[in-house]
């Protein structure tokens, strides 16, 4: 499916305001390539419309100008992330093209299951997830990672909760990864890959690294994390383990420069930014198989260096965080291909995006 522009055409790229993490800065990404690559009249629309100055500092260097109102006719087309508050305010419009950019299945289950449910409702649903997670502990993660993420998806992607992802009057589907192109796809639900590309900052970044400055240091990001994870920190207090939160961009940088480990033991929603980012800052990667990191084409690194959470998997990792960092050189050539791969990601965005909006 593709979009019916006009050369008068406005396309609105809905937005939370003033956030910058991975799903806001693909849709400022997406803004960016239509209006200086395609020329077209694209547009953030950010939400909630109270907020002033809403254009998070870190986009501000995109240059990608932002309306208060949108005109909604056939003409004109809507970008909607799968965000709940964002599907809401899509509802109000009845005549323009609508697009549903799917960043996030884990998050859109969470949302509806927040937003959709009574707190005593929320509470019930929730037991079995907390009884799961004490067996968890107890047997040393005999069930592996048991998110509540990883719950909902056990309770959502069900046959008869198919309708759940067909939202109405949305004309093109649009999705950021083989994993959410399969569980669409599940739901018979047909949809256009449109994925995203990493800052130029990092590559940039990226061409001042020395590989014998590198510190046995590794990175991770506590926001999504697991009790997996969480066990194996203070099964290891020798390793320095740093927490990427509550830093700007040049922090970030400044400390994935020094790293020589990223791990990623969350529920993957789509294709993570914190990977890729490490991994052109010349970290190797080690993550769990949950989510998108379970699909090769999402997360293209060796199955060496991806672990079920299981209790048995704790002195193998551990061996192999050590393999890493006295032989770094050596174990990072094996993600040279993982790095080539982002470097050629902006040019397969632009690809698609030519595609859907041309």
């Amino acid at each position: 499916m593709k979009f019916k522009l006009k050369k008068n055409s406005e396309i609105y790229i809905l937005a939370p305001a003033r956030i910058d993490t991975g799903g806001p800065t693909d849709l400022h990404q997406l803004a960016y390539i239509l209006r200086n690559k395609f020329k077209k009249k694209a547009y953030m629309y950010y939400y909630p419309k109270t907020i002033k100055n809403p254009v998070h500092k870190n986009y501000k260097v995109l240059k990608v100008p932002y309306k208060k109102n949108i005109d909604d006719l056939r003409k004109n087309i809507l970008i909607i992330p799968e965000a709940y508050t964002a599907v809401e305010i899509s509802k109000s419009y009845k005549n323009l093209q609508k697009g549903l950019w799917w960043l996030s299945v884990d998050f859109f289950l969470y949302h509806r299951f927040i937003n959709k449910n009574h707190s005593t409702i929320r509470s019930l649903i929730k037991i079995p997830h907390k009884f799961i997670n004490l067996f968890n502990k107890l047997t040393s993660f005999y069930y592996g990672n048991v998110s509540l993420f990883k719950y909902l998806k056990f309770i959502y992607l069900k046959p008869w909760f198919s309708n759940i992802f067909k939202i109405e009057n949305i004309k093109v589907n649009l999705v950021h990864s083989d994993y959410q192109f399969k569980v669409l796809k599940k739901n018979k639900i047909k949809a256009n890959y449109l994925s995203d590309y990493i800052r130029k900052e990092y590559f940039i970044a990226s061409k001042k690294i020395l590989i014998k400055n590198k510190q046995n240091i590794i990175c991770y990001n506590p926001r999504k994390s697991s009790n997996f994870f969480e066990k194996f920190i203070k099964l290891n207090p020798d390793i320095k383990f740093i927490p990427l939160i509550n830093l700007n961009l040049k922090q970030v940088i400044d400390i994935l420069s020094k790293s020589k480990i990223y791990m990623d033991f969350g529920f993957h929603p789509g294709q993570d930014h914190l990977p890729r980012e490490a991994a052109i800052l010349r970290n190797c990667v080690i993550t769990n198989r949950e989510g998108s990191a379970s699909i090769y084409n999402d997360l293209p690194i060796k199955e060496e260096f991806k672990f079920i959470e299981r209790k048995e998997n704790f002195i193998k990792i551990t061996k192999k965080i050590n393999l890493i960092f006295n032989s770094f050189s050596d174990q990072l050539k094996k993600f040279k291909f993982y790095r080539n791969i982002l470097y050629l990601q902006e040019k397969k965005f632009t690809n698609q995006i030519s595609k859907i909006f041309n």
